[in-house]
């Protein structure tokens, strides 16, 4: 088994970004900045700066689809995370968090595209992760210090009350950094949703994420996709092609136009996993 990492960084030039039909170019490595109209001067269009990097198992095993008389299953879960941070470009500074629409100003997709006929991917779970504390937040630590009890016995509950994924996170699927809840003081950060993408005809995860984690955690964004996957390689051989495909909001007309470069990137320079299933490995009888 053998993880694969996929890193690519891009410029782009998205014009009328704050229409409902947005029009992106991606730049040139040495591109003339003095023929592009954008802002800071030119307030239709602008240039960004986007990283992204997408990582994890690429042959995973198959899992049974059996449940014991216990209720135990036999389902191995694998991780698959991602990266995506924004920047500017020297020459091309404006406030481009100030003007992304407060509510869903970011949309992270992982398409789960199959090849052929292949096994089924089945999300199992997702998450957000942020660097604590933030700019405008307490730690966890410092949030839950007032509520430690003195008693050793009470002291054993402490990571559960100040940390809700620490159960989940010992079961073996080791977080490398803070889960952002998905909402505080009743207000909601980011949630998951699940959809069909009509032009790839896949299951698709998303994270619909709203401006204020940028403000209070930067604008370079980790998440983590946790899989398990079903079929045989005997019936279907296929791969699951794993395509990570961030966008940012700009038009307040609506919540479902978004700027999207990697649409404008060739097949080949998208940022993807092929994912190819192994079936277990029997023990002689």
């Amino acid at each position: 088994m053998a993880t694969v990492i996929k890193r690519r960084v891009f410029d782009f030039l998205a014009k009328d970004y704050t229409t409902t039909s947005p029009h992106v170019q991606i730049l040139p490595d040495a591109f003339d900045a003095f023929n592009i109209q954008a802002r800071p001067e030119y307030e239709e269009n602008f240039i960004q700066r986007w990283h992204l990097s997408l990582q994890g198992e690429a042959n995973p095993v198959v899992s049974r689809t059996t449940v014991s008389q216990e209720g135990a299953t036999d389902q191995l879960i694998y991780r698959y995370d991602w990266a995506f941070g924004i920047s500017l470009i020297e020459g091309f500074y404006w406030d481009w968090m100030g003007e992304l629409c407060e509510e869903s100003s970011l949309a992270v997709h992982v398409v789960l595209e199959p090849i052929e006929e292949a096994p089924e991917a089945v999300p199992i779970s997702a998450t957000l992760s942020t660097l604590h504390p933030s700019r405008n937040t307490k730690s966890n630590w410092e949030l839950v210090w007032p509520k430690i009890p003195k008693t050793a016995a009470d002291m054993a509950k402490t990571g559960a009350l100040a940390f809700p994924f620490l159960n989940y996170v010992s079961s073996g699927l080791t977080l490398a950094s803070n889960v952002l809840e998905s909402a505080t003081e009743n207000q909601k950060n980011w949630f998951l949703y699940q959809f069909l993408d009509e032009r790839l005809k896949s299951p698709t995860v998303e994270w619909r994420i709203n401006r204020k984690v940028l403000r209070e955690y930067g604008p370079l964004l980790r998440g983590a996709l946790f899989l398990s996957f079903y079929g045989s390689t005997q019936t279907t051989p296929g791969a699951v092609r794993l395509l990570l495909r961030p966008q940012v909001r700009y038009c307040p007309k609506d919540d479902i136009t978004f700027v999207i470069p990697t649409n404008a990137l060739g097949k080949d320079q998208q940022i993807c996993i092929e994912v190819k299933p192994q079936d277990r490995k029997e023990p002689p009888t």
